[in-house]
């Protein structure tokens, strides 16, 4: 009869484990008592902070073809959970393959934690890496300066540009002759029209829009809805609402131009989501007094890879650094 190697069979436990918590921490959904949930795993021994570097290493190696495993252990939790339900419903084998379909597509088009290009991504006309900034000519007196994270699209008629697509992330555009304008941005749904020898400010996350004028008129339409802003105004649009017209702080709002964040009262869960755009990997926040604290902050992008050891000087934060470039904090 076989004999069981014990430590091979702690070391694929170990991995299941891991495996799990890859899943878990790309879902989207974490919290941070998933985050201290996950802590408390790796510090149990080496062992389990090893099973997790290999997974997650694994996982980059294998980039697109990762979407397999993942679409394999979404299918099998939501087997699980049909199973649990006792509900009638279409038959398993139809269940699983529709599910296979559903999940390998959304991973596409959704990659966890930024380890591939999403769909979209990929097939943009311009995009910028992680921690990357960039200028791009556009011609007919266009210029769009890209920051991190950012992909972008172009519409053409008849050959000449017809309006810029920002599919995520954050550009300023300026439109430097009288001929160049208006300049159409489309952005979550709306339409940014900036003047001709105008300039403004878009960001675009998830769905939600701020525009910020820098020189000249720049219009904004959502829905129906209508903002005209003006040099150092400020508006944001999404969920089918335009908000209200603010004044805006022009340093902090150029202050990328200058690889440079500025933080003045945000709480650090929002300072911390802000960081994780220019830094490979992830910080995550496991204690929500701490997240709610508030941040007065200057930060230059090239010291991002200390500023979780900043965060503790300033907070007395508990930083626990794992492989991966992921950093806890609690």
């Amino acid at each position: 009869m076989p004999r069981i190697d014990p430590m091979a069979h702690h070391r694929a436990v170990l991995q299941k484990e891991a495996q799990r918590w890859l899943l878990r921490l790309t879902s989207g959904t974490a919290t941070t008592q998933d985050a201290r949930a996950f802590e408390h795993w790796c510090g149990q021994s080496a062992a389990h902070v090893q099973a997790f570097a290999e997974t997650r290493r694994l996982w980059e190696n294998l980039g697109p073809a990762a979407q397999a495993w993942l679409a394999g252990e979404r299918v099998r939790a939501a087997a699980a959970s049909q199973r649990a339900a006792d509900v009638p419903r279409i038959s398993r084998r139809a269940f699983l393959g529709a599910a296979v379909a559903a999940s390998a597509a959304l991973v596409v088009i959704h990659p966890p934690l930024r380890l591939w290009p999403s769909l979209s991504e990929m097939a943009a006309d311009y995009r910028t890496a992680i921690g990357e900034q960039r200028e791009v000519d556009l011609g007919q007196g266009i210029v769009v300066q890209m920051n991190t994270q950012t992909t972008m699209s172009l519409h053409k008629s008849q050959g000449q540009l017809a309006g810029i697509e920002l599919l995520g992330g954050e550009i300023q555009v300026k439109a430097t002759t009288a001929a160049s304008g208006p300049v159409n941005v489309l952005a979550g749904g709306g339409r940014i029209d900036v003047a001709a020898l105008g300039k403004c400010n878009v960001r675009c996350y998830d769905g939600d829009v701020q525009v910020t004028g820098l020189d000249g008129a720049t219009t904004l339409r959502y829905r129906g809805q209508t903002a005209v802003l003006r040099t150092a105004q400020s508006a944001e649009y999404g969920n089918g609402r335009v908000g209200q017209v603010r004044p805006a702080d022009l340093e902090v709002t150029m202050a990328w131009r200058r690889r440079v964040l500025i933080f003045d009262g945000q709480p650090l869960a929002e300072v911390v989501r802000e960081i994780n755009r220019y830094r490979p990997g992830r910080i995550i926040l496991a204690n929500d007094v701490l997240a709610a604290r508030k941040v007065q902050a200057r930060f230059s992008l090239n010291q991002l890879t200390d500023v979780a050891a900043l965060i503790q000087d300033a907070y007395g934060a508990k930083v626990t650094a794992l492989p991966g470039g992921i950093v806890i904090l609690s």
